[in-house]
């Protein structure tokens, strides 16, 4: 496994205390594929606390967890005023990079962020495998949400 928030090899989690959801990031940190490349993927409260993450070097994480949930945030207070319901997923390409954000329920959610030139069926496939990981480990807290998705393009 490469860096993460701790180190060359290490788990970043949020506290020492572990409930349903620090023992999911347990489970799913061991499910990804750190030679597929994605530049980083965290396991993250809705408030931006960080539960699990793995990155590659040079990636702060302090700001892009916070930046994350601001993120799903925003878009899902736009989505709404709109008229529309609350999205399961986000995804948003930027510049060089592309961004996967999945809810885990009210309490969780999980954030990729790989190179734009890694495939998008990648990504979205590595998404999926660590959504499903996590939600058949943290089964007894997380609640189940209808799939929905939101497409977000933004340029530099």
């Amino acid at each position: 496994m490469g860096p993460s928030s701790l180190g060359r090899g290490g788990i970043g989690l949020g506290r020492k205390s572990l409930s349903a959801l620090e023992n999911a990031s347990l489970s799913f940190l061991s499910s990804i594929d750190t030679e597929g490349g994605l530049d980083a993927v965290l396991f993250l409260r809705r408030t931006g606390s960080v539960l699990a993450s793995w990155t590659r070097d040079g990636i702060r994480l302090d700001v892009v967890s916070v930046m994350a949930a601001t993120m799903l945030a925003s878009v899902d207070t736009i989505v709404e005023a709109l008229g529309g319901p609350s999205s399961r997923s986000i995804s948003v390409t930027s510049g060089d990079r592309q961004i996967i954000a999945t809810k885990l329920g009210s309490q969780a959610f999980l954030f990729v962020i790989a190179p734009r030139n890694v495939s998008q069926r990648y990504v979205r496939k590595a998404a999926r495998e660590l959504v499903a990981r996590l939600t058949a480990a943290s089964a007894t807290t997380l609640q189940r949400v209808e799939p929905r998705s939101s497409k977000v393009e933004a340029s530099r």
